[in-house]
C-alpha cells in the first residue's frame, strides 16, 4: 500500500513539473492596413508602424484607454492637398439601464494622422444616445408608457473623395481641407 501512495505521489509530482509556462498572449489587432496597426497595449490605444515583425514606430491614439473597448476599428488611407493622411476611427458601444430608463450610447471617434511628421492633424467624436424611458401617466403609477428618444451630440464625419473632409450635424455642415504648410486641417472658405 505505501508503495502504490508513493507511486501516485511520485506520478503527480513529474506531471506537475512537465507542464510548461504559458506564453503570453499576444496583443490583439484592431485594424490593420499596409504597415500601420491599430492595437490597444498597455493601457493605450496605439498606432504601430511594423517593419515586417518589428516595431519601427509607435503613436498613441489614446493614452488612459483600459476602459475602452473599441469596435468596428478602421485606418484609412488617403491623399489630401498631396500629402498621404490615416484616417483612424472606432466605436465604442455602452449601456446604462436603471429601473424605468436604459440608456444606449454609441460614441463614434476619428482621428486623422499625417504619418511622416506623427502628427495628429483633425479629430472628431460624434456621441448617439437612444433612450428607452418608462414614464407614469399619473400619480399613483398605475398606467405608463414607453417613450424613446434619441440625442446626438458632436458631428458626423466623412472623408471625400477628393480628400476633403465633411462635419455633419442636424444644422450645420462644415468642410475642412488639409493645409500641408501648417500641417493641420482648416476650415474651407466658402465660395
Amino acid at each position: 500500500m505505501k508503495k502504490i501512495v508513493f507511486f501516485c505521489m511520485l506520478c503527480s509530482l513529474s506531471l506537475v513539473n512537465a507542464q510548461k509556462k504559458k506564453a503570453p498572449a499576444a496583443t490583439p489587432v484592431l485594424a490593420k492596413v499596409e504597415n500601420l496597426v491599430l492595437e490597444l497595449k498597455a493601457g493605450n490605444l496605439q498606432l504601430v508602424q511594423m517593419e515586417g515583425a518589428k516595431v519601427k514606430e509607435t503613436v498613441v491614439v489614446q493614452a488612459n484607454a483600459t476602459a475602452l473597448k473599441p469596435v468596428d476599428c478602421k485606418i484609412v488611407p488617403f491623399t489630401a492637398s498631396g500629402t498621404k493622411l490615416y484616417a483612424v476611427s472606432w466605436t465604442e458601444k455602452k449601456t446604462v439601464t436603471t429601473t424605468d430608463k436604459t440608456e444606449e450610447i454609441t460614441t463614434v471617434t476619428h482621428a486623422i494622422y499625417e504619418w511622416t511628421s506623427k502628427k495628429q492633424v483633425f479629430f472628431n467624436t460624434q456621441v448617439t444616445n437612444n433612450i428607452t424611458e418608462k414614464v407614469y401617466l399619473d400619480r399613483n403609477k398605475n398606467a405608463s408608457e414607453t417613450q424613446m428618444r434619441v440625442r446626438r451630440e458632436g458631428y458626423e464625419l466623412v472623408l471625400n473623395p477628393d480628400g476633403t473632409v465633411t462635419q455633419k450635424n442636424k444644422s450645420t455642415t462644415l468642410t475642412w481641407t488639409f493645409d500641408a504648410t501648417k500641417m493641420e486641417m482648416v476650415q474651407a472658405k466658402k465660395k
